[in-house]
């Protein structure tokens, strides 16, 4: 008999069994295309999109791996955090790849072959998308701990649905989502296979539409942390849906109220309701269009899901509460038109009582003009000749009010009169200001000796530092000072200005002192760790040196580099600056200890020239080196063992059967 055949492990075989079909993939393909070469018909037709991005199966480096260039940044992050909780929660790790095409093969298979590559173990699944053949696999070992029904469930009604509505990141999430919450199903989505032209035709029509309002719709936003932190995702939903119907109900009463106020009291007088009314509109549409995403055939998760329906909530209290406001503003109204006759008589009052305080105002306007620079007064300046020229409008608007009462009506009236009542408090507003700004200007000088004294004890105790780190804030501070004493002396000073300049300077030291300090401590400790640093770097390159010249024969390069430069960085440690000094001892401490490391393992793989065991040991070798003794030292061959690795998933037999499933989408 003769030898018996080698045996294959399984693993080959299905190697072998892949590229076999792969090769009758292509010659497939080259036959179709010569005959349509034969009989005209392009290439590029029949081949269909062709070749252009195939992927063969590969060993995944990533646990997201995005070939296709169809996830955003932000897509990449959510679909790895929906693989990290599953990986906590389940001990299960999901890999996830994109790629254009499979290259002719079958999603399942495809998958497999990048599941062996990749050495994935028996708690590992694996998501392969093919974008441009909208075909997919998911692999999982047969040992996979969630059941194959299961699996299935997850597939046919979590992932598919939405690789057909190309949303790529949702499937990966929804693979990822369905296997941790692997005990039940009923993800609510399935897609219905039905034949007939039109029907095909409508489908296509709807999956455009759908896609189209994935791409127009605007993102999820993020849920802010802690928000609702406490309400579960059924009652988000709940509130969610009864603020909509809140601000929606709000938005129609608004546009009555707006219609009847308008005709009430003329369009000027609402004009600020009707912008605020236009706003609250546009949000309440943004909240509707987030509520369509919840409701389409587009199903998102759970974190998604919350956030829109915070936003919703958010987006709707706003828009409420701007109605609110303008609603309360027409309700004064209203009251005022009440009593509009007496409305009309306290504003005339009041008219009087702000033109009786001019002639005060101006004298004091005039003095503050001969006591302090024109600097310290600008803020104020204009302001007397404003606030006349509102009681002036105001005047106007009370002519007109008053004639309103006896002859339009109180509406007409109470108009008026609001814009009246707008320009008083203006007015008065602006003449409050110069009695104001004396007021400040006198305690700002009362200020500036205090504040000058402080700036110049910090500064003294600047100078003391002597550090060089802290000269320009010092100079700094003593050009304010400086600039503060010009501001605060003369017959017109502006005495804010100066201790503004004295308040900044003396943060700026403050800030100076404390980083001196800091600087000063941290030298002091590396001054008293430097002394025990030394010592302890002297005897690691001393240690090593001795190894060395005692069995230098033996000891090769790296050892003798590592060496050399500890020595160097043990007499830079002798530099001024006690922090780098202290940081070169260090770093020469950790050169030393590897080169006699080194060092070590050169002599244990040294063997004499010529040896056939260990008997004997050639000492003239050893200490002198191969020219001195006669023949070369030589090594004993060192080879190291290797393997490959999947991040997060050590182990995994390429030979283990594999199953899952796959299809177009």
């Amino acid at each position: 008999m003769g030898a018996p055949l080698p045996m294959a492990n399984p693993a080959q075989v299905d190697r072998r069994a892949m590229m076999a079909l792969l090769s009758m993939e292509v010659t497939v393909r080259r036959l179709f295309v010569l005959i349509g070469v034969l009989i005209g018909i392009p290439a590029g037709l029949v081949l269909g999109v062709g070749s252009a991005g195939a992927e063969p199966p590969l060993r995944l480096a990533d646990r997201v791996t995005d070939r296709a260039g169809v996830l955003s940044p932000e897509k990449v992050a959510r679909v790895q955090d929906a693989v990290e909780q599953l990986r906590a929660e389940n001990g299960v790790d999901l890999f996830v790849v994109f790629v254009r095409s499979f290259d002719g093969a079958d999603g399942q298979e495809w998958a497999d072959e990048t599941a062996r590559r990749s050495q994935l173990g028996t708690e590992d699944a694996l998501l392969a998308v093919a974008v441009g053949d909208r075909a997919y696999g998911i692999s999982v070992a047969d040992g996979f701990p969630i059941d194959e029904s299961r699996v299935d469930e997850i597939r046919t009604e979590a992932v598919e649905p939405r690789l057909s509505a190309e949303a790529w990141d949702g499937a990966a999430i929804a693979m990822a989502d369905g296997l941790r919450s692997s005990g039940g199903g009923g993800f609510g989505l399935g897609l219905a296979v039905v034949g007939g032209a039109a029907v095909v035709g409508a489908g296509a029509y709807a999956l455009h539409r759908r896609r189209r309002r994935a791409a127009e719709a605007p993102p999820a936003p993020d849920l802010p942390p802690d928000e609702f932190a406490d309400v579960s995702t059924a009652d988000l939903a709940y509130r969610a849906s009864a603020a909509l119907i809140e601000v929606d109900d709000a938005v129609r009463t608004s546009e009555q109220e707006l219609a009847a106020a308008r005709t009430h009291f003329g369009a000027d007088a609402v004009a600020a309701f009707a912008a605020a009314l236009d706003q609250s509109r546009a949000d309440m549409m943004r909240a509707f269009t987030l509520r369509q995403q919840l409701d389409d055939d587009q199903p998102e998760d759970e974190r998604a899901t919350r956030a829109m329906n915070a936003e919703i909530i958010r987006i709707a209290a706003a828009a409420d509460d701007r109605l609110d406001e303008q609603v309360e503003a027409f309700d004064a109204l209203r009251g005022l038109e009440a009593r509009a006759p007496e409305y009309v008589g306290e504003l005339r009052t009041r008219l009087d009582g702000v033109r009786a305080r001019l002639p005060q105002v101006d004298a004091a306007w005039e003095a503050l003009q001969l006591r302090y620079a024109a600097t310290a007064l600008e803020p104020v300046a204009g302001d007397v000749d404003r606030a006349r020229e509102l009681l002036t409008a105001a005047e106007a608007e009370l002519v007109e009010a008053q004639e309103s009462v006896a002859g339009s009506g109180p509406a007409a009236a109470v108009v008026a009169g609001r814009a009246a009542e707008d320009a008083i408090t203006q007015a008065e507003t602006l003449l409050d200001g110069i009695g104001r700004r004396e007021s400040e200007l006198a305690d700002a000088a009362e200020k500036v000796p205090a504040a000058r004294a402080e700036v110049q004890m910090d500064l003294a105790e600047a100078r003391a530092l002597s550090r060089e780190a802290i000269a320009p804030v010092v100079a700094r501070a003593e050009a304010a000072v400086t600039a503060a004493d010009q501001a605060a002396a003369g017959p017109q000073p502006d005495p804010i200005a100066a201790l503004r300049l004295l308040v900044e300077a003396g943060t700026a030291l403050d800030q100076g002192i404390a980083d001196a300090r800091e600087d000063a401590e941290r030298d002091r400790k590396a001054a008293a760790a430097l002394e025990q640093a030394v010592l302890t770097a002297r005897s690691s390159v001393s240690a090593a040196e001795d190894f060395v010249a005692t069995r230098r024969g033996a000891i090769r390069t790296r050892a003798r580099t590592r060496l050399a430069e500890a020595r160097r960085h043990l007499e830079q440690a002798g530099g001024a600056d006690p922090v780098a000094a202290l940081r070169e001892a260090q770093h020469a401490d950790a050169l030393a200890r590897e080169a006699l490391a080194l060092a070590q393992a050169d002599v244990s793989q040294w063997s004499p020239p010529g040896a056939t065991s260990s008997a004997g040991v050639d000492l003239a070798g050893l200490v002198l080196g191969g020219i001195l003794s006669g023949a070369t030292s030589s090594y004993r061959g060192h080879r190291r063992g290797g393997g490959g690795f999947s991040p997060g998933s050590f182990g995994g037999s390429a030979s283990r059967g594999r199953r899952g499933g796959g299809g177009r989408f």
